[in-house]
This record gives C-alpha cells, sequence and structure tokens, in this order.
C-alpha cells in the first residue's frame, strides 16, 4: 500500500513540480496552486467524504486508502522536487547532450544521480505518512501497524504492552534518520550551486504541453480537492439550519491557538538550534544531532502518544512535575511539536547550510554583537526557509487527530475531534461546516506557500536557491 501510494504521489507531486521549475508555459502558476491544493484536506477527511458519497466497495479497500495518502503526500513531493529542481543548473544535461549522451544516457547519468536525495527524502515521507496513519485506515477498517498498536493497547486494557511493541518500532526509525543524517552532512555537497543558471535558462514549453500539463494536475486534483471540496459545501449547506454557529468562533479560537502554539514551540526549537550550531566550532556531530527530531516523524503518531500517555500517568513522575498543567493542552502541543518538527527543522538546517559562516564575521567585523551578527547573517537566507516551515506545521497542527484523541484533556474540543465524532458514524454532512472551519484557519498558510513556490528560483530574487529549503 506505501508503494501506490509513493507512485501516486511521485506521478501527482513530483513530475508537475521539475516541469514548472525548468520551463516557462502558460498556467504555470495555475499549476503550482493545483499541486497545493490537496493540503486542505486530511486523509480521513476525504475517506469518510468518498465513503459515504459513494457505495462502491473500491473506495473502502486498501487501494483507495493508498491513492488518498498519495495525493495527500503529493503536495510535499511537489515543495521538494520544486525547490531541487531550481538548484540545478539545466547546463548539466545540456553538457551531456553536447558530450554524445542520448536521452536514456542522460536520466541514467545525470538525472537519476542529481535526484537522488529529494527522491529518497520524498519515499520517507510518504512511507512515513502510510505506515503511521491512524485515523483513515481506522475510518475504513483497514488494518495497518497504528491500528493494530491501538487494537492491541484496547485488547490488553495494558498500555505497557503497546508500548513494548511502540519501543520495537523505535529501532528502524532511529536507523533510517541515522542514515538521512549522515547522507545529508556528509554526501551532499556544503556548497552547491546556485539556482540562478537554472532559473535564467528555463526554456519555453512547446504549447500542447503545457496545456496538457495544466489539464493533468486539474484532473489529479479532482479527486482530492474539487469532488470533496463540492461535497463538503454542499453538505455544509445543507445542514446549516442544524449547525451551533455559537460554537464556531470558540472553537476556531481554540484550534487556532493550539496550533499556534505548537507552530511557536518549532521555531523556538528550531530559532535556538540555528544559534548554536553557528555559535562556535562546526563538527558533524553537532550537524547530526537535529536531525534526531526526523525520528518522531517515522514512528506512528499513536506511539508518539502513546508515550506521553505512560509518562503522565497517574502516580508517574511527569504526573507530578506536570502538576495541573497535566490537565491543560500542553501534552497535545508538545507532542505535536514533536510530531511536526522535521517540516522545519530540516528546511532550517538546508537553509543553514547554505548560510557562509563569513556573512556571520562580516556582521561581527562592522560592529554587531554575537546575536544580531547570527540574525543579519541568517535574514536572507534562514528566517524565509523557517517561517514556510512553520506554516506547514501550523497547518498539519489543525489536520491533526491521532494525538488530540489520546491526549485531549477534559473539555478540550477541535474542530479535528469533532470531524472525527461525526464521521465514524457516517455523519459526514454534519461534519462539512468543521471541515470548512479548518480550510478557513489554514488559508493564510496556503497562500504564503503558493506565493513562496512561485518566487522560488525567480531571476533576481533575493536568495532564491538558498532560502527555498522547505
Amino acid at each position: 500500500m506505501a508503494l501506490e501510494a509513493a507512485v501516486v504521489a511521485f506521478a501527482v507531486g513530483a513530475l508537475p513540480a521539475v516541469v514548472v521549475s525548468r520551463f516557462d508555459f502558460r498556467g504555470r502558476r495555475l499549476v503550482t496552486v493545483l499541486a497545493l491544493l490537496p493540503l486542505l484536506f486530511a486523509p480521513y477527511v476525504t475517506a469518510g467524504t468518498w465513503t459515504v458519497m459513494f457505495s462502491w466497495a473500491f473506495f473502502e479497500g486498501r487501494h483507495a486508502l493508498a491513492i488518498q495518502h498519495g495525493l495527500a503526500c503529493s503536495p510535499y513531493l511537489f515543495i521538494i522536487f520544486r525547490v531541487a529542481a531550481a538548484r540545478i543548473p539545466s547546463a548539466f544535461s545540456e553538457l551531456a547532450a553536447a558530450l554524445g549522451l542520448g536521452p536514456w544516457q542522460r536520466l541514467l547519468r545525470v538525472h537519476v544521480p542529481t535526484y537522488a536525495v529529494p527522491v529518497a527524502a520524498g519515499l520517507m515521507i510518504v512511507l512515513a505518512q502510510t505506515i503511521g496513519d491512524y485515523a483513515a485506515a481506522e475510518r475504513l477498517g483497514i488494518d495497518t501497524l497504528s491500528v493494530g498498536v491501538h487494537n492491541l493497547w484496547l485488547a490488553s486494557q495494558s498500555s505497557s504492552v503497546a508500548a513494548i511493541v511502540s519501543v520495537v518500532m523505535i529501532v528502524p526509525a532511529v536507523f533510517a534518520v541515522g542514515v538521512a543524517a549522515w547522507a545529508a552532512t556528509s554526501i551532499i555537497s556544503q556548497n552547491p550551486i546556485p539556482p540562478a543558471a537554472a532559473a535564467a535558462c528555463r526554456k519555453p514549453l512547446a504549447r500542447p504541453l503545457g496545456w496538457g500539463l495544466v489539464g493533468f494536475s486539474l484532473l489529479c486534483s479532482l479527486p482530492a480537492f474539487w469532488i470533496p471540496e463540492a461535497l463538503t459545501v454542499r453538505w455544509a449547506w445543507i445542514k446549516w439550519d442544524r449547525t451551533r454557529f455559537a460554537a464556531i468562533p470558540g472553537d476556531m479560537l481554540n484550534a487556532a491557538g493550539t496550533s499556534l502554539c505548537t507552530a511557536l514551540v518549532v521555531a523556538a526549537v528550531c530559532a535556538l538550534t540555528a544559534l548554536l550550531l553557528r555559535s562556535g566550532g562546526r563538527s558533524r556531530l553537532a550537524e547530526r544531532v537535529p536531525w534526531l527530531f526526523l525520528s518522531n516523524y517515522f514512528l506512528p503518531s499513536l506511539v508518539l502518544a502513546l508515550a506521553f500517555v505512560m509518562m503522565s500517568a497517574d502516580g508517574s513522575l511527569g504526573a507530578q512535575w506536570l502538576g495541573p498543567w497535566r490537565d491543560s493542552r500542553l501534552l497535545v502541543v508538545v507532542s505535536e511539536a514533536l510530531r511536526f518538527m522535521p517540516f522545519a527543522m530540516l528546511p532550517v538546517l538546508d537553509a543553514l547550510r547554505r548560510t557562509p559562516q563569513a556573512t556571520i564575521e562580516v556582521a561581527r567585523t562592522f560592529g554587531a554583537g554575537p546575536v544580531r551578527a547570527r540574525m543579519v547573517a541568517f535574514a536572507g537566507h534562514l528566517w524565509p526557509a523557517l517561517l514556510l516551515g512553520c506554516a506547514l506545521v501550523f497547518m498539519e497542527s489543525l489536520k491533526e487527530l491521532d494525538m488530540s484523541l489520546m491526549l485531549q484533556p477534559f473539555g478540550y474540543t477541535s474542530p479535528a475531534l469533532k470531524i472525527y465524532a461525526f464521521s465514524r458514524h457516517q455523519n459526514m454532512d454534519r461534519a462539512a461546516v468543521w471541515v470548512l472551519i479548518t480550510q478557513v484557519l489554514m488559508l493564510l498558510p496556503l497562500l504564503l506557500l503558493c506565493w513562496r513556490m512561485d518566487r522560488l528560483g525567480a531571476p533576481g530574487h533575493v536568495g532564491s536557491g538558498q532560502s527555498g529549503g522547505v
């Protein structure tokens, strides 16, 4: 199922990203917007929408779930390959052609090694998302790793049994993260070629091919966004008179506050990491330690939630330390921050690697203090990456269900919990209003992301290659 999702994600996300980066054609911005629109839907929402609207058994099977996960992950692959393609000059392929290499030889000897890192990163994201999913799989009744851990917990009525299984799962996650950290700090060049040449040499694409790509993107966005969105708006209109409007402002503020706190925690950790990594001598060990945050994403969210449940259980040391904070949204915020930290940490590390140490030294020479010198040096490279990373964290926090479901304190509510409560009883029409509320809250970060992806690699754009590592 994970491999099926990967094929869908690469076809829908990676292919348009490379074409948008390499060619000029009418509809480039439209392709970018269409590729990012699936961010507005969580897989468990689309799963509920399709199964409620259509009675075909296909929509309740593994293949449908794989397609939904692939479509949900395609925006992340679009971002990864959009950034990667903007940094790779087209002169590489042209030079290989001038040396007599044919199309297939250029593909194997130039393009495959060049895009090996984004391909690996994309595969890791899709596999982590598909294997760790609980809400959509549980909604369709499909046994996945997270569903199995949850069922084991419920059947044994012991968190210790599920914890043992979870600890076993940590080992391969840490190993994968270790390999990724080694590759990023040892294999990838510390001084990559800026994308100015790639942006300046963008070639015009034949009109039929350009419109063909626009049509392909529009076709892929139908099941990923437009059809579920149309059904959601229709259901919200039908059930408008049964909606409790008095609860909407409070729920919106509550959801936005939780997600904003999560994004701020992530921003603080990433900024502190950047300052510490540039506070003294550089070492490979120091550069690889922040990559440990990536293991939180590879672990199923239920495993992370289970760890917090055990640490804050009655009579535990964590419960004594937390005191009354245990019954607040603190556990939800911290667990979500750890879960989604890679969405901001990896772009920050990527931008940090492309920020020359000499810029800090120059700022110090002109009288800036240690902290101010780093703030000035990071202004054009690191802060834009951190901002967009936190925007992704904010959006994912709004859609997050597993941690909220497991760690919610008494009286806690969120649109995701209400969507889940209605959808599990086939009442997607009642959940439609809360889906739209979530999308309204995600609209500003989505617009920011679309603007940044459109500007990435543009000629004359300051730091176009260095600051776009989202």
